[in-house]
């Protein structure tokens, strides 16, 4: 066991923001840090990162903790596992603890396929420099291709023997057991027993995780029989999940949080030229189709990406699939088109790396140009050009930032002649009817029968989804009468709503502007006021009704005409609500704006100045009572989380979540004082 004394120098040691700063690119924003949480589908960075109080909290997933119990929970590390791995970061010597068999079981296993992978990449990798037939057609391969021996060396590219029992033999030689070579997917049992190589006969590119282990490879034929794969790739292991893993991240994730950026490429040998080349945040997928856990992964370091695929109808089909992935996990998508008959390994191999990053400036476009220019454009006949444009309305639906998804509306309309309000229909209509779908895919999971009726158990889970047509095959119950909840979390988003649907164009003049530092500030509107509020803790409203009517206003709030004044804007607002498709949503704004608003900032409706008169006080008061309902809830959660830690006697535990509920307690306090200011 791990003494006290040596635990309390580690932890002493650790600062969070480095640790997690590994893994996750992180951004200051005040004292704290904020990234993108790994333990959920993130799309906006929702995980605070505290160096002062040593801790850090996912407001979306409600992941926390500190530095230790987020290595443990990252890299699926034991609890002195994660102290080794912290010891060994801060140079501290540390006396190992000695694991329950369960432990070592489970340990074990995961260990020794990551010690046959580095096993396996050594070999590969001697083979290619001190075997003969390894560095005539390995080595020789590889440098025909224009590679430096630096480059090769710096990849750990290797060579797999023609014989298909080549590292099967030195592995059992060297005393690894086959049930880990082939766990690993290094080796395959065949049939009659026999267990032989999954490579052979091929040049070798290992796959590094983020942290720079090797778990998996890609094997390159070097013959041009057509009958022969071009390429072998690892399969799903304990250790390596292809749809999670990106080709050159471990190499590219200091580049591209250091720039900003992410090139896409398709193959490996598009990633060591252009790294060769000196543009080093350059990744691919491993062997499979672009996939949402892949683009999570380079989202975790930068959310702008460029995609640089080959220029033939293989790699142009495969852009314009991959950018409705790329939006719909949140990323800014750019694509740059190289020259005819290139693809990035031969541009790389061509150019410099000051030629290249030139040529990128100069030619790269938005991901919607590119698609008009592409599909649009060239289009003369009437029926298949208003397909194409369609084609572009669907790409631009899955844009999650409003603001940008405005000026795309914008910009197509005033190209092609087209009315924003049809283009801004056809993409709510969209983006509700995929919503929908979503919601519907994870709730049915928990609908019970009752009464003829589906009826939803969500009870500590995400509530249902917007439209009554999900409630099949009965479509008699409402979201109205489901999610009326009348908690005061519902009544706070209800109370923001109110103020965006009836207020929501009109200017905000603050008393106390206790978000932005008590200066005046000119031209900010309701809106802009709640959804910077939000944004800054990185806030959406629970409640999907609510969410969906916020979006909405936010499709039309950017492109209203800025001459009107704000109660002609207003109108043009409430005009497009109250007449929207979707009857719950219709039926709620229209009680928005009828219903007496007796609601948490009630007293000030004693006033006799207009209500319009007067936000600067209640919309800020009504921000203030939202965050703190969260905060409060936060609490609540923590608190359960604490009791269960205590009931398993999980002390460690115990003891992280009890600095988490006082740190919210602190935040806690502090809107409760803001609250009682105003």
């Amino acid at each position: 066991m791990i003494d006290r004394d040596t635990i309390n120098r580690i932890l002493d040691a650790v600062k969070i923001e480095e640790v997690i700063g590994d893994f996750v690119s992180l951004r200051r924003k005040g004292s704290n840090w904020w990234g993108l949480c790994p333990f959920h589908p993130d799309r906006n960075p929702s995980m605070a990162v505290s160096p002062t109080k040593n801790l850090f909290k996912c407001f979306s997933c409600g992941k926390g903790g500190n530095a230790l119990s987020f290595v443990m929970e990252h890299e699926n590390m034991s609890y002195p596992e994660a102290l080794r791995y912290l010891a060994a970061k801060y140079n501290i010597e540390v006396v190992d603890k000695e694991l329950t068999p369960e432990e070592v079981a489970r340990n074990q296993r995961y260990d020794n396929l990551l010690v046959v992978s580095d096993f396996a990449q050594k070999f590969y990798q001697d083979l290619l420099w001190n075997n003969d037939f390894g560095r005539t057609v390995g080595l020789s391969y590889f440098r025909q291709r224009g590679y430096t021996d630096d480059t090769i060396r710096k990849f750990g590219l290797g060579f797999a023997s023609h014989h298909p029992d080549t590292l099967i033999d030195a592995a059992r030689k060297e005393g690894y057991k086959e049930e880990y070579l082939i766990g690993a997917t290094l080796c395959v049992a065949r049939e009659n027993g026999e267990v032989s190589d999954r490579f052979y006969d091929r040049v070798m590119f290992p796959i590094h995780s983020i942290s720079g282990r090797v778990i998996a490879f890609g094997g390159r034929t070097l013959k041009k029989d057509k009958n022969v794969p071009k390429y072998v790739n690892s399969e799903n292991s304990d250790i390596y999940k292809k749809s999670d893993a990106v080709y050159g991240i471990f190499f590219a994730k200091s580049a591209i949080a250091k720039e900003k950026k992410c090139y896409l490429v398709e193959g490996y040998t598009d990633v060591v030229s252009m790294h060769q080349a000196g543009i080093t945040n350059v990744v691919a997928p491993c062997g499979t189709a672009l996939t949402a856990g892949q683009i999570r992964l380079m989202k975790r370091f930068s959310p702008d990406v460029t995609i640089i695929y080959d220029n033939d109808e293989a790699g142009i089909n495969a852009s314009l699939k991959n950018i409705n992935l790329l939006l719909e996990e949140g990323m800014n998508v750019r694509v740059l088109l190289l020259p005819e008959g290139e693809d990035p390994d031969s541009f790389a191999m061509a150019h410099t790396g000051d030629e290249i990053r030139d040529f990128i400036e100069k030619n790269e476009e938005d991901c919607i140009s590119y698609k008009c220019r592409l599909l649009v454009d060239s289009e003369r006949d009437p029926v298949r050009k208003s397909r194409a444009i369609r084609d572009v309305i669907a790409t631009i639906a899955y844009v999650s930032d409003p603001v940008l998804r405005n000026l795309y509306v914008d910009n197509l309309s005033k190209k092609y002649d087209q009315k924003p309000e049809m283009l801004f229909k056809e993409i709510a209509t969209l983006r509700r009817k995929w919503r929908e779908e979503r919601q519907r895919l994870e709730q049915r999971k928990e609908m019970e029968v009752s009464s003829g009726h589906l009826r939803p158990v969500y009870e500590g889970q995400q509530p249902p989804p917007v439209s009554e047509e999900y409630y099949e095959p009965a479509g008699d119950l409402l979201i109205g009468d489901v999610y009326s909840s009348n908690t005061p979390m519902d009544v706070s988003e209800r109370e923001l709503l109110y103020y965006l649907v009836k207020f929501g164009c009109y200017p905000i003049h603050f008393v106390e502007d206790m978000l932005y530092g008590a200066q005046k500030r000119e031209g900010v509107t309701v809106a802009d006021y709640i959804r910077s509020a939000l944004s800054e803790d990185e806030l959406e409203f629970e409640n999907p009704l609510y969410r969906a009517i916020y979006e909405e206003f936010y499709s039309l709030y950017g492109t209203l005409d800025g001459s009107l004044n704000p109660e002609e804007q207003q109108k043009q607002v409430v005009r497009f609500l109250s007449a929207h498709n979707n009857d719950s949503l219709r039926k709620t704004v229209l009680g928005l704006l009828l219903e007496t608003h007796t609601l948490t900032v009630k007293e000030y409706r004693l006033s006799i100045a207009p209500e319009e008169t007067i936000l600067g006080v209640t919309v800020p008061k009504s921000m203030v009572l939202y965050k703190l309902r969260i905060t409060e809830q936060a609490c609540i959660d923590i608190t359960k989380e604490i009791a269960a830690a205590e009931a398993n006697g999980d002390l460690e535990c115990q003891k992280a979540l009890m600095m988490q509920l006082q740190m919210f307690n602190q935040v806690k306090n502090r809107f409760a004082k803001e609250l009682n200011r105003l």
